[in-house]
C-alpha cells in the first residue's frame, strides 16, 4: 500500500509499505528512499493522528491505512542543538552543573506557584506573527496538539519549530492531563 510521509517543512513524499510492516521497518524504508544523510532511521520520529508511533508496533496496529499521512521529524537532543547555537552557554552549564540544576529547580524569589503563570503575567496579550511563523504553528497543530498548547510551547522555544515539536512530543503524556 502507498502512504505519504509529510515533513515539518510541509513537503511530502510517497512510500510503499505493507500493513504488517513495523514502524522500525518503515523508518529504514524512508532512510533507504530518501538517504541516510537526509533521514537517518535512528533519528526519525513518525507521528500519525497526533500519536508518536513506537518502533515495535505495526502500521496496522496504528491504524495507518492506504493513502494515510505520517508526519516525520528528526529528533535532536536539546543540548546538542543549544551547543550549536550557543557553545559558550553550554561550556558555562558544564562548568557549573550543580549551580545550573539548582537554578532550574528553585522557584522565582518571593513568588510561589507555577512558573508559567508567573511568566504569563508579564506577557503582552497580543503577539504578531509572520506568515512563516503562522505556518509553523499550523504544522505543529497538525500533529494533533491544541492551539493554546502549541502557541505556549512555540513561543517558549523562541519560535524554533523543531525544538517546539520535540518538546510537544517528549511531554505529550504530561500535556494530555
Amino acid at each position: 500500500m502507498k502512504i505519504f510521509v509529510k515533513t515539518l517543512k510541509g513537503s511530502n513524499f510517497p512510500i510503499e509499505v505493507q500493513p504488517t510492516d513495523s514502524v522500525a521497518d518503515v523508518k529504514r524504508n524512508i532512510e533507504s528512499v530518501q538517504g541516510v544523510d537526509v533521514f537517518p532511521a535512528s533519528q526519525q520520529m513518525l507521528i500519525h493522528q497526533g500519536k508518536v508511533l513506537k518502533d515495535n508496533t505495526t502500521l496496522e496496529e496504528n491504524n495507518v491505512a492506504e493513502n494515510s499521512f505520517v508526519v516525520i521529524m528528526l529528533t535532536k537532543p536539546m543540548l546538542q542543538e543549544l551547543e550549536k547555537q550557543n557553545p559558550h552557554l553550554i561550556r558555562l552549564i558544564q562548568d557549573h552543573q550543580n549551580e545550573f540544576l539548582q537554578l532550574m529547580n528553585e522557584p522565582i524569589e518571593g513568588e510561589e506557584g507555577d512558573v508559567l503563570e508567573q511568566l504569563a503575567g508579564g506577557m503582552p496579550q497580543a503577539i504578531e506573527v509572520t506568515p512563516e511563523e503562522r505556518e509553523a504553528i499550523e504544522r505543529l497543530e497538525g500533529m494533533g496538539f491544541d492551539r493554546a498548547t502549541v502557541l505556549e510551547v512555540y513561543f517558549a522555544c523562541n519560535k524554533d519549530e523543531t525544538l517546539a515539536a520535540n518538546y510537544l512530543l517528549d511531554h505529550m503524556h504530561e500535556l494530555e492531563d
